[in-house]
């Protein structure tokens, strides 16, 4: 990691009170040093986060799990992670430097006792990662969940060892080839395999190299280099019959070779035949030079042979050539004809003693072309396209955070919004009436960006609906008030709709926050019409989803009866008409817990889903959702997925509150005598007093009054994990043997309850 600010650094303990953390803070800000923020959750990560943007710090690694690193950055400039496999950044080194003269933040990564919590911690706090070489830490990088841009450049050697067949490359962005033929090549091997939206792209290495010629006096006009290590692909073997009939043409040819041992069976073998071909005397090994004593290496020498089987850009050839020596390349598959005149291309032994036997009268020449040839083939422009993003404010984003009594994680999700890497966005908390410190909690925060509305409580369909009414973006990003947006989810946004303006639905990735944090992803698809998909099941991720505003208007808000699934409603409307995109980045941090919707073990209300269902294929025609399908399968499917909903919904577990506080003790036996009456026997009656009755054969819970508590006491207890529905019974209640049947009808068909019966919220 080689900033330069990193070798100030000032460590900040994240639970100091505020002020004394902030005096830490600028102290570190007056100095232009970093700062390491220890001990942060990943709540007090994004509150701190928030403060240290303001100054234009912002994260820029995770070394450990509960520390992070902050860096000052230049506006619209990037942070960009950049490994390769084996720490081999030869090739990859100009390309930074090009990155660093533009004010972007680059961090390597060694590849080195590498694991995957490391690389992972690494991925989530850079804006584009830079993966050089397809066989190293691409791989296990492509398993992760994904926060960030991703690119893989690939030389030539990885595409024929196979394992970069390992990596998923659905979760790449963007892989990078030097040469069309090795481009070619990956999309054969990848064949179906091969994601439709992987951009893939050809463009030569950057190069920095200059011409190095040195006198020519000390130049042997006889004495012949070859750079390549002893690995079967460089086909080192094909040397011999050249060389030996150089020197049957003049015996003072000699060859050096330069390189390092990979393959000790071919190195011996090599070395044997060497003493057959009778060459001992014209073959001088002389192992790995160090590139900077390459130049010196080069300056008494002629030629430059080449015999590998394949290469890619032979940017050891330039460097030769850039010495004064005459390229004599073998004309192999995999690019080299891409780069090098057809004059220095050979494809027999003869047609290489005859280049070399011509001479090189002059090596300026050769030191001229390959400045000429670099220079023609480098494209800065394209590389600065990879990782720089449009930063022009096309269109506002509105991101709106429903709230009802979240004081303990308000605040980090509205510090979450606000950290966005994109600049054109608003933030909009809508408080249904919280009657806890929520709001409170956020008070301190003054950003024009941020808007609170305060409401009555009313229910969370109807606090989605206030927010839409009052959000001014073309697009809008749901953020829960208890989950947590990452840094790069607008900006990515941004990018894809950029690319598929015709979207009218991004739905992303996500994390469950935790000890042991799980990530859910479906898969990077562009947009289209899932209608197909409905009858199946609710398929489009709510949490950070971001929608076109104008879809609200052209189907309908939220469906306030729903108290539960109004997302799945109002997908199972929208799907008829939208756009839908999926991307498997990891927008959105998901917490679970007792207070939510679908809290960690919290039974679930899933009557909506049949309602839902119901709805849905009374809506479509049966040829949409089910395309392909005989008429036979159809209602075979629609009948199995109703009965099977039906017996979900746990109607049975409908309970029947008698009042004893309030009602008369006489009104008991009349309610008792028309509930034993019922047709419909699956149902629960409990009788709640504020004293004790001579009901033996039925529950009495004691209590003063008709609370929740009580009521979900005794859930728990009788039926655990079971969500139930509690009822109460007026004293003009119908008297009839088909209440409970009617109360279930109603209930499956979302219509009014039968008079005298009142829902009761527990």
């Amino acid at each position: 990691m080689n900033e330069k600010n990193r070798l100030h650094q000032t460590s900040i303990p994240a639970d100091l009170p505020l002020e004394q953390l902030m005096v830490l803070f600028k102290g570190a800000t007056e100095n232009g040093s970093s700062v390491m923020l220890k001990g942060a959750d990943p709540d007090r990560f994004h509150e701190l986060a928030l403060y240290f943007s303001h100054e234009n710090y912002f994260c820029t690694g995770q070394p450990e799990q509960d520390h992070y690193h902050f860096s000052p950055l230049l506006k619209n400039k990037q942070r960009i992670l950049v490994t390769a496999t084996q720490d081999n950044f030869h090739f990859v080194q100009p390309v930074m430097r090009l990155m660093r003269e533009q004010g972007h933040y680059v961090t390597t990564l060694s590849s080195e006792g590498l694991n995957q919590q490391t690389l992972l911690n690494a991925l989530r706090h850079c804006d584009v990662a830079w993966f050089e070489w397809g066989d190293g830490a691409i791989i296990p990088a492509s398993k992760l969940p994904k926060y960030c841009k991703i690119v893989c450049r690939m030389h030539r050697y990885e595409l024929y060892n196979q394992s970069y067949m390992q990596a998923d490359w659905q979760k790449v962005d963007e892989v990078i080839f030097v040469s069309e033929a090795m481009k070619n090549r990956f999309v054969t091997s990848m064949g179906d395999k091969l994601p439709s939206e992987l951009k893939i792209s050809v463009i030569a290495n950057l190069t920095e190299h200059q011409p190095v010629i040195t006198s020519t006096s000390h130049r042997h006009p006889y004495h012949i280099a070859c750079v390549a290590r002893f690995a079967p692909q460089k086909n080192l073997i094909m040397l011999l019959p050249v060389l030996q009939m150089l020197v049957k043409h003049e015996p003072r040819f000699k060859l050096f070779i330069a390189g390092r041992i990979e393959d000790t069976c071919l190195y011996d073998s090599f070395k044997e035949l060497v003493s057959l071909y009778g060459l001992n005397d014209n073959v001088m090994i002389c192992g790995t030079i160090a590139s900077s004593e390459m130049a010196k290496w080069y300056s008494d020498k002629s030629f430059l042979l080449s015999v590998s089987y394949n290469e890619a850009h032979p940017m050891g050839i330039f460097e030769g050539m850039l010495a004064g020596l005459k390229p004599v390349v073998f004309h192999a598959p995999g690019g080299v004809s891409e780069y090098l005149p057809a004059e220095y291309l050979f494809i027999n032994p003869d047609d290489a003693v005859k280049k070399i036997i011509a001479g090189n009268p002059d090596p300026t020449l050769y030191a001229i072309e390959a400045s000429e040839l670099l220079q023609k083939r480098a494209e800065p422009e394209r590389y600065q396209q990879i990782w720089e993003t449009n930063t022009q404010a096309s269109f506002l984003f509105s991101v709106i955070i429903p709230c009802y009594n979240r004081e303990k994680y308000l605040l980090p999700a509205v510090a979450s919004a606000l950290n966005q890497r994109d600049h054109h966005f608003e933030v909009i908390v809508v408080d249904d009436g919280s009657t806890d410190r929520s709001l409170q909690t956020i008070a301190h925060i003054d950003d024009p960006r941020l808007k609170i509305i305060r409401k009555q409580h009313t229910n969370a369909p109807d606090t989605r609906n206030y927010g839409i009414e009052h959000a001014r973006g073309e697009y809008i990003v749901w953020l829960d008030s208890d989950d947590l947006l990452h840094g790069n989810a607008l900006s990515h946004y941004r990018t894809l709709l950029q690319r598929w303006p015709q979207a009218d639905v991004l739905s992303c990735g996500m994390e469950i926050l935790g000890k042991n944090n799980q990530y859910f992803s479906l898969y990077n698809h562009p947009p289209k019409k899932w209608l197909n998909y409905l009858p199946q099941g609710n398929f489009i991720s709510n949490p950070g989803c971001c929608v076109r505003r104008t879809l609200y208007k052209a189907v309908g808000n939220y469906n306030t009866t729903f108290l539960r699934a109004h997302d799945y409603e109002f997908w199972s409307r929208a799907a008829g008409v939208a756009k839908i995109a999926f991307t498997e980045r990891c927008n959105i941090a998901y917490r679970l817990h007792e207070n939510n919707l679908t809290g960690l073990g919290k039974p679930v209300d899933t009557l909506y889903e049949y309602l839902i269902f119901n709805a849905i294929i009374q809506r479509y025609r049966k040829e949409e959702l089910f395309p392909g399908k005989t008429r036979q399968e159809i209602d075979e499917f629609i009948t199995h997925r109703k009965s099977m909903l039906l017996e979900e919904t746990g109607l049975d577990k409908t309970i029947i509150v008698l009042d004893a506080i309030s009602l008369p003790l006489e009104q008991l036996p009349v309610f008792l005598q028309l509930l034993g009456s019922q047709d419909d026997r699956k149902f629960h009656v409990v009788i709640v007093s504020n004293k004790p009755l001579p009901f033996s054969g039925l529950p009495v819970l004691i209590s003063g009054t008709l609370e929740n508590t009580v009521l979900r006491e005794y859930a728990c207890n009788t039926h655990p994990g079971k969500h139930c529905r509690f009822f109460s019974l007026d004293q003009d209640v119908q008297n009839t043997p088909h209440l409970i049947s009617d109360v279930k009808n109603a209930l499956l068909n979302n219509t009014v309850l039968p008079a005298g019966v009142q829902r009761l919220s527990v």
